[in-house]
């Protein structure tokens, strides 16, 4: 793994000898609150609408004719552009991202807002998709990362086409990063061609505008948010806390205590005791949702709505009694090996190298993160799972219920 810097633009290779298809992934860090919710999501939806010299039919029939695979992802913190091509097409392939980083002309305006529309009441039919984004939304209340798909719903008429091309000139003024993953003959021509072709690229040293959501308590007093719906035989219901993320050192104790008690599928605590000893479980989860500015962890279960108490009491029963009583080695050892597992198995393709060193990278974790996270969580004990249980016994918790109205009385 490398990181070379020329003329400020940020290059991370990993140089994967033999493999016949490189990845290069474009990060661009939204370091500033959209206007409206859902701007730049829409905007990542528009990029391959076409750009200055190809309409979007044409511009789909030639990457498709010349096997190049290009992805588009808009999330809270950064909107990454990855092409995907044999590694002898890397100039044609480049051209192809010039052209469309720079030169999209974000037609479709109007039918991509319909689409977008129409994606999002379809969603919201699924009662676990409404609970979980009511449950998001009212986590960080009054932040940025509230912006949810119903918020998006409400908002999203006000965004004009204007709003959109001053997302691109924000991008391309943002902290960025290119990412490459492939057999790379020579490294210095890599980075020569970037210099020469994509000084757009050069990366900002501006300081990010989204503040930390620790600042604040984003949820005032609210400590349970309910949704009727009647027509529904079991309930879905989350609690969740606002807890340290990836940059802080209980990041690795939080992963594990994640993993032993709902994030390890069949054999977590939750999924053994809430459904297989107590049967109030349909579907029984926890999880440790990371971003720049914070973290969420949370527990979800759909139930029966009669069990929604119960349900509750067993949220706070499997974390109190991790607080108490730490795990033992045999739960702690499998816990490890489940995680840096799971690790390295979506760190195989080039394409989820280059993904995930980019983000890495751009998020301040450095180069070979990966490697040091495992070292990391190798250190944790027993004794570090209960502390990170007994951090978040400490918060103040959200709570939000999706059940047929009779059952709104918790």
């Amino acid at each position: 793994m490398e990181h070379i810097l020329k003329n400020d633009i940020d290059i991370i290779i990993n140089n994967r000898k033999n493999t016949p298809r490189t990845c290069v992934c474009f990060y661009f860090a939204t370091d500033k609150p959209e206007k409206y919710s859902g701007t730049y999501g829409l905007f990542a939806k528009l990029l391959l609408q076409g750009t200055k010299t190809k309409d979007a039919k044409t511009l789909a029939a030639e990457l498709e004719s010349e096997c190049i695979d290009v992805s588009i992802k808009a999330k809270q913190d950064y909107i990454k552009v990855s092409f995907l091509f044999l590694n002898e097409d890397f100039n044609r392939a480049m051209e192809y991202a010039k052209d469309i980083l720079l030169n999209s002309t974000f037609s479709e305006f109007e039918k991509e807002v319909y689409k977008i529309k129409g994606e999002i009441k379809a969603d919201m039919d699924n009662p676990r998709i409404l609970a979980s984004d009511t449950f998001v939304r009212n986590m960080f209340k009054g932040h940025y990362y509230s912006n949810t798909c119903t918020k998006t719903l409400e908002e999203i008429d006000k965004i004009t086409k204007e709003d959109i091309f001053e997302v691109h000139r924000q991008l391309l003024s943002s902290r960025k990063v290119i990412s490459i993953a492939g057999d790379i003959q020579n490294t210095e021509n890599i980075c020569d061609y970037f210099h020469k072709n994509f000084d757009f690229m050069k990366s900002s040293h501006s300081e990010s505008q989204i503040k930390p959501v620790e600042d604040l308590w984003i949820n005032e007093n609210v400590e349970i948010v309910k949704i009727s719906k009647n027509d529904l035989n079991q309930a879905q219901l989350f609690q969740g806390w606002i807890v340290p993320n990836m940059h802080s050192e209980m990041y690795y104790k939080i992963s594990l205590m994640n993993n032993i008690l709902g994030g390890s599928g069949l054999s977590s605590r939750l999924f053994v005791e809430l459904r297989d000893k107590q049967g109030l479980a349909y579907t029984v989860r926890s999880s440790y949702e990371t971003l720049s500015k914070s973290a969420l962890f949370s527990f979800y279960i759909a139930t029966e709505p009669k069990n929604i108490r119960k349900s509750l009491d067993g949220f706070m029963s499997e974390l109190d009694r991790i607080a108490k009583i730490p795990p033992t080695e045999e739960e702690v050892a499998g816990a490890k090996e489940n995680i840096i597992g799971r690790l390295e198995y979506f760190s195989q393709t080039n394409s989820q190298l280059a993904s995930t060193e980019g983000y890495n990278y751009l998020s301040g974790l450095g180069l070979n993160y990966n490697e040091r996270f495992i070292k990391e969580v190798n250190k944790i004990n027993a004794a570090d799972v209960s502390a990170a249980a007994k951090l978040i016994l400490n918060k103040k918790s959200l709570i939000c219920a999706l059940p047929p109205d009779k059952y709104l009385k918790l």
